[in-house]
């Protein structure tokens, strides 16, 4: 657990506040979080989940990062976040949990956000964006527009290709359209009542541009938001055959496993086991039973045929 100031608070519209505490210097996975509340507090007793947006290191504060979420005021917990002044002392645990993972073979990354569920995927493009993959096997490196000989195996270095799909209610539930245009990522934007993009449901984007692609190969759907949406956009890439990683929502009492609160339903395989000239084979069953794992620890990123809709 640190004990850190909070550095600023930004409204984005009336109930979202983009907010920065100091931190010691750290690492996050796209999709981990970190356990947050003002220190001392008594009410709410119990600290809050929040993804991390971004870690930066400000000007003129060596060693010292600033940790960046973006929440919408939702209860007790939010409430008292957003009454900090720059220079309160926060309690603040993270990073914690399993974020998403980068597939192998990766070219496009789907990103599918609804609401609040935007700041991990914010995370994901921007980490994205400032990384490189491996195209093909050639033997030479690329200098400008000159190819040279290497004595050892190398690879040609590309850019995945980023394509975002934000939904909302309104237009005021539409968040970092600007920090995901800037990452390199296409944008796509779908709101319940028409006000931003196209109207309706940010799955249909998804179903949309994926029926209109004729090869699938090397893309991954990275979605974070609603209940209901995830299992829309899990169902949608069983349908297509895209690899899937959700980033689910749970109450959190710890952070780390302790309290056994945030339990996610996910499938196991059933198998029977048969006696056949004297040996035993096992074939899977066509049935799943239902098994639980936690958010915080071994989530909250799961690959989307994982968990138990």
């Amino acid at each position: 657990m640190q004990h850190v100031e909070m550095l600023s608070l930004q409204p984005f519209h009336p109930d979202y506040f983009l907010q920065r505490f100091t931190s010691a210097p750290l690492t996050f996975q796209p999709g981990q979080f970190v356990m947050v509340k003002p220190s001392g507090s008594l009410d709410p007793f119990l600290p809050r989940a929040y993804s991390i947006l971004r870690v930066r290191r400000p000007n003129g504060k060596q060693g010292v990062h600033a940790v960046e979420i973006l929440y919408k005021i939702m209860g007790k917990g939010s409430t008292a976040l957003s009454h900090l002044k720059p220079g309160d002392r926060v309690d603040l645990l993270g990073p914690l949990g399993h974020g998403y993972e980068i597939t192998p073979g990766l070219t496009t990354a789907l990103l599918v956000a609804g609401g609040i569920g935007v700041p991990p995927v914010v995370a994901l493009a921007e980490h994205l964006a400032g990384s490189r993959f491996p195209i093909g096997g050639s033997r030479f490196t690329v200098h400008g527009s000159q190819r040279k000989k290497a004595g050892r195996r190398s690879s040609v270095i590309g850019r995945r290709n980023i394509v975002a799909f934000i939904g909302g209610k309104t237009s005021h539930d539409v968040l970092c359209l600007a920090d995901l245009r800037k990452a390199g990522a296409k944008v796509h934007v779908a709101t319940d009542d028409g006000s931003a993009g196209q109207r309706g449901l940010v799955s249909d984007l998804l179903e949309a541009y994926l029926a209109s692609q004729a090869d699938r190969q090397g893309s991954t759907i990275y979605a974070c938001g609603p209940h209901a949406m995830l299992h829309a956009v899990a169902r949608i890439a069983e349908r297509f055959q895209v690899a899937c990683q959700v980033s689910l929502e749970a109450d959190m009492a710890c952070g780390f496993g302790a309290c056994m609160g945030c339990v996610i339903p996910v499938r196991i395989s059933q198998f029977t086991v048969h006696e056949e000239e004297k040996s035993i084979s096992y074939e899977a069953s066509t049935t799943n039973e239902r098994s639980y794992k936690l958010c915080c620890k071994d989530g909250p990123a799961f690959d989307a045929m994982e968990i138990a809709w």
